[in-house]
């Protein structure tokens, strides 16, 4: 199973909240919150395109190929990551895990919380 570290984290982060963005542009958000070089941006997308973790689209140019890059859409993939990290972290936490899962849950807006509750109900229902 596909794990994934801080870095790569923040890196999914930034395009989240971008939608789509270039290595520089990824590089210039991080760097306000961490000293971080080109390379180290390039080689994290890279290894997150390798596991299908982000898209990416050739822009050919005078200066070589640059890639705009996007997150992944492989819904079925991004939840066995999750599936995966939450396993080792309640195998290891147990119910201090749980506790702050509750607590991370408690500060969702409204209606994110509202959506993931009807999410809940339909995924009961189906057991």
């Amino acid at each position: 199973m596909e794990i994934i570290g801080e870095l790569e984290s923040d890196v999914l982060e930034v395009l989240k909240s971008k939608g789509q963005a270039t290595a520089a542009d990824v590089m210039e958000v991080l760097q306000g919150r961490r000293e971080i070089a080109y390379t180290t941006v390039s080689t994290t997308l890279d290894r997150l395109f390798k596991k299908r973790l982000v898209e990416r689209k050739a822009m050919p140019g005078p200066g070589g190929t640059r890639y705009l890059f996007s997150l992944g859409k492989d819904e079925k993939l991004k939840r066995k990551i999750v599936e995966s990290t939450l396993d080792r972290l309640t195998s290891a936490f147990g119910e201090t895990a749980y506790s702050a899962i509750y607590k991370k849950l408690d500060s969702l807006p409204e209606d994110e919380l509202d959506h993931l509750k009807k999410q809940v109900e339909r995924a009961r229902r189906k057991k």
